[in-house]
Parts: C-alpha cells; sequence; structure tokens
C-alpha cells in the first residue's frame, strides 16, 4: 500500500473507528435492557420520527435553494435539495470540521455551473444562521436547566463554553465574510492551507489564477448579499423550521419507547446532545452525542436503557438512514449532469 493511500484511509477511518469504540462501550454494558426497549418500541411513532427527519432535510434544501436564487443563481428545487441532502451527510462519514460537506456541495453545484465563490458565499450565509439558531438553542437548554435544577452545574459551564465556541465561529464568519481586507488576508492564508492538503494526499495543487477568479466571485457574491440582505428573513425561517424538525425527531424517538418527555426536559438534552456535534474530531459526534444526551436524560429520571434507546433511534433515523438514502440521491445528481450539454471543444466551464 502507498503511504499516500495510507493516509487518506487514516484520515477517513480513524475518527469513524473512535466514534465507533464509544458506542460499543456506551451499547455494549447496556445490550440487555437497550434490546427489551428496542423490541417494544411504537412503529407509528418511528414512522412519524422519520417523516420529519424528511422535513429536516427539506429545509435544508429550501435554505440553499433561496440564498442561490438571492445570488441570482436559479436551479430546479430537486437538484439544490439533492446537493444540500447529499453534502450535508458526508459530514456523518468523513470528519473535517465541515469542509467534507462543502467541497461536496461546491463540486455538485460547480456541475450545475454555480461559481466556487457563489458557492462559498451561499454555504458561508447558511452557516452562519445555522450556528446562530444552534446558540439560541444551548442557551435555552441551560437556562431551562438552571430553572429546573437552582443550580450551577458541569453542565451550565459546557454550556457557556459550547455557546461561546458557536458564537465566535459565527462572529468570525461574519467578521471575514464582510470585512474585504480580513477576507482578502484570510483566503490567501486558506489558499495556500487547502493546497498544502491537497499536495499532501494528491501531489496537486490549485493554480493561482484560479485563486484570483475564485476572489473575484466571492466578492461579487458578497455584494449582492449585502444589497438584497433585506431578503435573508426567508432563509432564516428555514434554517429554524430545520432545527424545529430536528427536535420533533428526537421527540418521537422518545415516544416510539414509551417516553412522553415535557418541551423543557426535551429541549435540555437536544441542546446538550448538539454540542457534542461541533466536535471536529468525530463524525457527526457520533459517540460522543449519543452519551451526552443519555447521560442528561438520565439524570432527569429517564430510565438508561430507553434514553438510550431514544437517542440511538434517533442517529438511526435522521443520521443513517439519510446517509444511505444520500448514495441514491448522489447517483440520481450525476445522471442528471449527463445529460446537461457538454461544454464545447476548446472552453472551459465558468468554475
Amino acid at each position: 500500500m502507498k503511504i499516500s493511500g495510507f493516509k487518506k484511509k487514516l484520515f477517513i477511518y480513524a475518527p469513524i473507528a473512535a466514534s465507533l469504540i464509544i458506542l460499543f462501550s456506551l451499547v455494549y454494558p447496556n445490550l440487555g435492557p437497550l434490546a427489551d426497549t428496542m423490541r417494544d418500541s411504537h412503529p407509528f411513532f418511528l414512522v412519524a420520527s422519520l417523516f420529519f427527519s424528511f422535513t429536516s432535510y427539506l429545509f435544508m434544501g429550501l435554505s440553499l435553494w433561496e440564498v442561490l436564487k438571492i445570488l441570482g443563481h436559479r436551479l430546479p428545487f430537486w437538484e439544490t435539495a439533492g446537493v444540500a441532502f447529499v453534502s450535508t451527510t458526508v459530514n456523518y462519514f468523513v470528519s473535517s470540521g465541515g469542509v467534507s460537506g462543502f467541497a461536496t456541495r461546491a463540486h455538485l453545484l460547480s456541475r450545475r455551473k454555480i461559481p466556487y465563490g457563489i458557492s462559498v458565499t451561499s454555504s458561508v450565509v447558511i452557516s452562519v444562521f445555522i450556528y446562530l439558531v444552534l446558540s439560541i438553542i444551548i442557551v435555552e437548554g441551560m437556562l431551562l436547566q438552571i430553572l429546573k435544577t437552582n443550580q450551577f452545574g458541569m453542565k451550565f459551564f459546557e454550556g457557556v463554553a459550547g455557546v461561546l465556541f458557536v458564537l465566535c465561529f459565527a462572529f468570525g464568519l461574519v467578521l471575514m465574510f464582510f470585512h474585504h481586507e480580513l477576507r482578502s488576508a484570510w483566503a490567501r492564508k486558506i489558499y495556500h492551507a487547502v493546497n498544502h492538503i491537497l499536495f499532501f494526499f494528491s501531489k496537486k495543487e490549485i493554480p493561482e489564477e484560479t485563486f484570483r477568479e475564485f476572489e473575484g466571485q466571492l466578492g461579487k457574491g458578497i455584494r449582492i448579499i449585502h444589497a438584497r440582505k433585506y431578503e435573508l428573513p426567508l432563509v432564516l425561517a428555514y434554517v429554524c423550521l430545520d432545527w424545529i424538525s430536528n427536535i420533533f425527531v428526537l421527540n418521537f424517538a422518545f415516544r416510539a419507547v414509551g417516553v412522553n418527555l415535557g418541551s423543557t426536559k426535551l429541549i435540555i438534552g437536544f441542546a446538550f446532545g448538539q454540542l457534542m456535534t461541533v466536535i471536529p474530531l468525530l463524525p457527526g459526534g457520533l459517540g460522543a452525542m449519543e452519551a451526552a444526551m443519555t447521560a442528561v436524560y438520565t439524570q432527569m429520571g429517564v430510565e438508561l436503557g430507553h434514553a438510550l434507546a431514544a437517542t440511538l433511534i434517533f442517529r438511526f433515523l435522521y443520521y443513517l438512514v439519510p446517509s444511505f438514502g444520500s448514495i441514491f440521491v448522489y447517483w440520481a445528481l450525476k445522471v442528471s449532469e449527463k445529460r446537461e450539454s457538454p461544454t464545447p471543444k476548446g472552453e472551459t466551464p465558468l468554475s
């Protein structure tokens, strides 16, 4: 095996292996009660949970479709939703802090004549809204936890750290997005860093002229967003509906195992579980999210087997089932690319 091939496999499979080890240590000691709970789960609520998983990804697609429309690039909705769906699920298997999902989205959009700069602009806008709404959910979970327990425990300080991390990340994106000099400086640094990574894995680099073209596209996209910022509330609404659907997936997962949580308990556990998904080393926070959610709900009086079963159902229906389904969506997207007219000989695509 070549060294470069080994590095690629290590980059992909090491985080997955770490997540599986965490899951095994969580599931194996509780296998008996977990199996009993799973066996008695209610099929109607499982279907309801899967339905809201579908609506969550639908709103992801709508948010991307709306941002691209604001930027002056109209695509058929089913293609845009497919691109959002596939690029999101990629992060559940390849841990890269969201970079793998962005790269997949940029590639699929470029095949539909969307410049890379526009892809970056749309991704930044959506990411800022996603993290801002997530920070609100986490803050709400913290406040509800304090009101419920009347004490500042370790979960409170974990929540504070999580909110600060999420808000700092979102603020950094906004600052680089609208501050020309800072954006230009960081774009150059990121360009060199990406080239180092590309060379590390494939011995290839991005040409300088391609980077300059990308900078021009990015600047144009930012100017359009700034001029049409009053159209962004609809994008924010789609992002909020995505998160609400996400919470309903977990709610019906608990209902499936016979636990009817109140909204307070539901949001507290969901908030602390989502904190674990921002860990860039683990794909989708696999293992860490389940451990955090199970611990929080168990402390709130939910039986261990039921709490663990519900979080595993949530993982399966919101993450794993869509991930396998995205294989067929990706195939459909590739088929649609072949139906488009090829680039005339001697010409090169914009992106």
